[in-house]
């Protein structure tokens, strides 16, 4: 199987949630399918590892897409999204499967639109799981260093567990890579089982700017992962959550106006390292405004913007949240904090996220970088 050939098939056109069996002919024929749709076989004599990704790509629109390639980078001519998340997933898994390694793989419909098809499967194991799964491990993180240990402000996975992942992704590399724990993630398929499976956590595959037209993959650093995911002790990895016990960002020494404590203790007070930022908002009313960071974890801690400027994030946010057919009930934005309320039908409940999350996922929102003009240390 060719890791490149295979990602470049499966990223010729876009799949928007409820067009993915457009693309099963170019899956395995012996995978199974569940109630919900989703896809799945099992590979071995009881795995203990349930590996996802999913089949649908962040739009609306179902078109073909233009490959550009460049050195190791695949991208489009910048008219489509490329489809990468979770393409590049899908291709990892194809490839183990191809070569065997045990497991349960799972190929999911809908992340992209509220992660349907995960959620729907964990519903229906919540009370009693599989018995012999005891790790979820999602191949749908941008970059190429994460191994996700928080999802949702929630941890996902031990500490050890990520260590030790990290530890085989880059000793079975050569060197070359350079994987570790990173708890900063937002939201997978492997989030719905975390409170029914011990160690869950979403692994980077290489690609970047997800969900815009700008969207590109690093090749080579997808075939060198498929190879490296080949040589892992999967079933070796130590087991050491408890998914019954919740822990948060928050009670880890993370708050949304905190920042990060890396030597963090009970009742410590957290150490933040502030950054202001000065900047003039040329395109709107030349307004003098500033965004202050946490210099450490990067997230927003105080926004002074123009109304103007706030009206139209609210517009492009909104717009991305649409796209992705979320079905928002009440969208708040004050350039800081995004609060988004779901309707009934997306399950009704709310999402609270810091303006650098939003940034990742929106990149267009990060302008003020480029606007920056001078300075100031807090």
């Amino acid at each position: 199987m060719n890791i490149k050939e295979t990602f470049l098939s499966l990223t010729t056109r876009t799949y928007p949630h409820g067009t993915e069996a457009d693309l099963f002919h170019l899956l395995p024929h012996n995978l199974q399918k569940d109630e919900f749709g989703n896809l799945f076989i099992e590979i071995g004599d009881k795995p203990s590892t349930m590996f996802t990704s999913h089949l649908d790509t962040a739009t609306s629109k179902l078109t073909e897409v233009i490959h550009v390639i460049e050195d190791r980078m695949i991208k489009t001519d910048g008219s489509t999204i490329l489809g990468a998340d979770d393409k590049a997933g899908v291709t990892i898994m194809l490839f183990m499967i191809k070569n065997n390694i045990p497991g349960l793989y799972y190929f999911f419909l809908g992340e992209e639109v509220g992660c349907k098809g995960s959620k729907w499967l964990a519903s229906k194991h919540r009370e009693t799981p599989l018995p012999n799964i005891k790790k979820v491990i999602s191949f749908d993180r941008r970059g190429t260093d994460s191994v996700i240990t928080f999802q949702s402000y929630e941890r996902c996975c031990s500490e050890t567990f990520g260590l030790a992942l990290s530890k085989e992704l880059n000793e079975k590399s050569d060197g070359t890579f350079n994987y570790k724990n990173d708890p900063t993630g937002i939201y997978t398929d492997s989030v719905q089982f975390i409170n029914i499976y011990p160690e869950c956590t979403n692994i980077s595959v290489g690609y970047y700017n997800e969900h815009t037209s700008r969207e590109c993959q690093d090749i080579e650093h997808l075939e060198k992962l498929a190879e490296v995911c080949l040589k892992i002790g999967w079933e070796e990895l130590p087991i050491e959550r408890d998914p019954k016990t919740r822990e948060s960002r928050e009670t880890s020494g993370y708050t949304i106006g905190g920042g990060w404590d890396w030597d963090w203790e009970p009742n410590k007070k957290t150490n933040v390292e502030k950054q202001k930022i000065w900047f003039f908002d040329y395109e709107f009313d030349k307004h003098i405004s500033f965004i202050e960071i946490d210099k450490r974890t990067k997230d927003v801690l105080e926004v002074e913007l123009c109304k103007r400027r706030k009206l139209y994030e609210h517009k492009i946010i909104k717009e991305f949240i649409e796209e992705l057919k979320m079905k928002p009930r009440k969208i708040d934005w004050d350039g800081k904090t995004l609060k988004v309320e779901y309707t009934p039908e997306m399950g009704g409940h709310s999402s609270t996220w810091n303006r650098r999350e939003v940034e990742e996922l929106i990149p267009e929102l990060g302008y003020w970088k480029k606007m920056t003009q001078r300075k100031t240390n807090i």
